[in-house]
């Protein structure tokens, strides 16, 4: 009975208050392909800001795609996902970010960690099509990865509304 009261309450679970908000679209074309740019606000609960302070890494994916809609369902024309891993070091007193590429930049404030990680640029080249023929939308999602964080935080995470750090898919309509 508790499980089937859990899996009917999870999807429809929010983080309200902490989940993070995508706004600021920005549509590039050049000769070498098409870049898309977005801001993120990442809003922390106090829940997460204390487990950041303890020494638990934090871990989002940003999830961008362009997708060509459809009649019956839409077509991904390119994906790509973005590792961002937020942690505090307490002996250096600063906070790190890594990406998924390897690298990894120090900050002083916990504010400016999370302004580096909010402002998202990707370059879009898929492969040859002539993208300016067909109505197209820019779609992100950042998802926080409770899967990232220690086994002992994670049944907590997935029920307790202050861990929903993700955001909703955002769409845009790409101008011609």
């Amino acid at each position: 009975m508790l499980s089937l009261i859990i899996a009917f309450w999870l999807p429809t679970a929010s983080g309200g208050d902490y989940s993070a908000k995508i706004g600021d679209p920005q549509w590039k074309t050049s000769e070498y392909g098409y870049s898309a740019g977005v801001q993120i606000e990442y809003r922390l609960s106090p829940t997460a800001k204390e487990a950041l302070h303890k020494g638990v890494p934090l871990t989002w994916r940003v999830v961008i795609e362009l997708r060509r809609p459809g009649r019956l369902w839409e077509e991904t024309v390119y994906s790509r996902e973005l590792r961002y891993t937020l942690q505090f070091h307490a002996l250096l007193n600063q906070y790190a970010v890594e990406t998924g590429n390897g690298g990894s930049e120090m900050f002083l404030t916990l504010s400016a960690a999370l302004a580096f990680m909010a402002s998202i640029s990707t370059d879009m080249a898929p492969g040859g099509e002539n993208l300016d023929a067909t109505p197209l939308q820019l779609a992100v999602k950042t998802r926080f990865d409770r899967e990232a964080l220690p086994i002992p935080l994670r049944p907590m995470a997935y029920l307790d509304h202050r861990w929903f750090l993700s955001s909703d898919w955002y769409l845009w309509s790409i101008p011609k």
